[in-house]
């Protein structure tokens, strides 16, 4: 049994017999077509966390809190037409916000990637002190993060991610050095820290 995509009447035969329209796609066919454009997030997500590995920004928050919700909006909006039993009359919308998404999701990815790859200022050498040390474990690996006083104006501490050779070689208290980039659209990066 089917169900006209304009008019909404159940008939049994190919198309509708009242506007002759086709009809929805069952519940499998978009499903598998939602997650064929679920592929779509994947390029923006593989490139923003290349660019937060090699040129992290120092101020990656608000960047990375707009990433996430770019990413989740499609797959919210799917989950809400799911649970209002819509998924097949908002296959058109939902394939919209996917291909959005994906283009916005990249967009935002590319801005840190490029900033720092493009930037030919050099790098400036600050001393600053460690606050805090922090090891995050996951499944399978570990996260270090450095808390440092802050040398920007108006601001009390920052942020690093190091390796573990660095974490273990440097204790709270202990003064480090970092080499900020200023970035070619003037979003500041950290480069190695040193703890000589």
């Amino acid at each position: 049994m089917y169900k006209c995509s304009t008019c909404g009447i159940a008939f049994h035969v190919s198309r509708c017999p009242d506007c002759g329209e086709n009809p929805l796609p069952s519940a499998g066919q978009t499903r598998k077509a939602l997650n064929n454009y679920s592929l779509l997030l994947a390029p923006g997500l593989l490139v923003g966390l290349l660019a937060y590995i090699v040129f992290p920004p120092l101020d990656a928050g608000p960047l990375a809190a707009l990433g996430l919700c770019t990413f989740f909006l499609p797959l919210v909006m799917q989950l809400l037409s799911i649970v209002r039993k819509r998924l097949s009359e908002d296959l058109g919308r939902l394939r919209t916000i996917y291909v959005y998404s994906s283009l916005a999701l990249l967009l935002l990815a590319l801005l840190p990637l490029l900033n720092g790859w493009l930037d030919g200022s050099p790098a400036r050498a600050v001393k600053t002190t460690v606050v805090q040390k922090t090891a995050v474990l996951h499944r399978s690996t570990t996260s270090y993060r450095l808390t440092v006083s802050s040398w920007r104006p108006g601001r009390s501490v920052e942020e690093l991610r190091v390796g573990a050779r660095t974490y273990n070689n440097v204790f709270v208290g202990k003064t480090i050095t970092v080499e900020v980039h200023k970035g070619f659209f003037g979003l500041p990066w950290d480069g190695a820290v040193s703890s000589k």
